[in-house]
């Protein structure tokens, strides 16, 4: 079989070729964790359509990718105006009771996590109550109109009747 640079008619050395690597996905509990969440916020900030980017892994579930995650992460830092440097210093010392507790999550374990980080519950509960303030009054618009749809007012009987 002729080799690569043959075909191509180029006279080069050697071909890399750049496969699409397929990251890693984490589960909620396991998202949770590698942020520093309990995995109740991680629901909350799923349900109300916030926080990290999400994808479906193949049986339909939600899994977050690794990228995202530190996507989501450098944006809060940024928005609460902190370096890098800063971001990194508490990360990399809670890093070892993040990698345990993802360990206990393999083996189905639900006791043993490590406390949450207090930064990240501050910026994200600032998240979820801005968006859940949006969620409440459509719920609110909702119920509204199927009230006035099903409601018996006087205009509706006088049609009706």
């Amino acid at each position: 079989m002729p080799s690569p640079t043959h075909l191509s008619g180029q006279t080069t050395i050697g071909q890399v070729l750049h496969l699409p690597v397929r990251s890693k996905t984490l589960s909620i509990a396991e998202a949770a964790v590698h942020l520093g969440l309990p995995e109740r916020r991680m629901k909350l900030l799923t349900l109300l359509g916030t926080g990290p980017a999400r994808t479906q892994t193949p049986d339909k579930k939600i899994a977050y990718r690794r990228e995202d995650l530190e996507l989501y992460l450098i944006a809060l830092y940024e928005k609460a105006d902190i370096s890098g440097t800063e971001m990194t210093r508490p990360r990399a010392q809670a890093a070892a009771n993040r990698q345990r507790a993802l360990e206990l999550i393999q083996v189905g374990s639900k006791t043993g996590f490590p406390d949450p980080d207090p930064f990240m519950m501050l910026a994200t509960g600032a998240d979820a109550r801005h968006h859940a303030c949006f969620f409440v009054i459509k719920v609110m618009a909702l119920f509204g109109l199927i009230m006035l749809c099903i409601s018996s007012t006087p205009l509706l009987r006088a049609h009706f009747n």
